[in-house]
């Protein structure tokens, strides 16, 4: 069954899907994610299964179809959204006048532009998920010495 996260507290560590299948919105819990956790935020959309528990439908296992904190890293990475499926475009294409060169940037600037975007794409996500999708890009742009040393 497929839905999309209503509601999502990260610091109790539950949310509620609502499904076009269902009349009342299912519960959620953090350890039946089959992704990390960092990437939940309202919007997201999951493929559950559930069972009816004593206060209704909960779901026993959610596997991650998109997630608005996933599309705001790949916005800010230049690529695709996992909702729009399209593939990049190449530099020549896309109109990139670097002609395959990019500015090199400070921890602090990078950190700073990833946080602007992440935060005027995907305005509710917690301080938690910005930090850990910052941190996780920061990573990847220090892997490919996208920053000064």
């Amino acid at each position: 069954m497929r839905g999309d996260v209503v509601r999502y507290d990260a610091i109790k560590g539950y949310a509620f899907v609502a499904s076009d299948e269902l009349d009342e919105d299912v519960f959620l819990h953090v350890n039946d994610l089959d992704f990390d956790k960092a990437l939940m935020a309202v919007g997201t959309v999951v493929d559950f299964t559930h069972e009816m528990g004593e206060r209704g439908p909960r779901a026993v296992s959610a596997s991650l179809i998109s997630s608005p904190v996933a599309d705001a890293v790949q916005a800010a990475m230049g690529g695709p959204s996992s909702r729009d499926g399209a593939a990049p475009a190449s530099p020549a294409a896309s109109g990139d006048q670097h002609d395959g060169y990019a500015d090199v940037l400070s921890t602090a600037e990078l950190r700073s532009e990833v946080t602007e975007t992440l935060l005027s794409t995907v305005g509710d996500l917690t301080g938690r998920q910005v930090l850990a999708v910052r941190g996780a890009v920061e990573k990847m742009a220090r892997r490919h010495g996208w920053l000064d040393a």
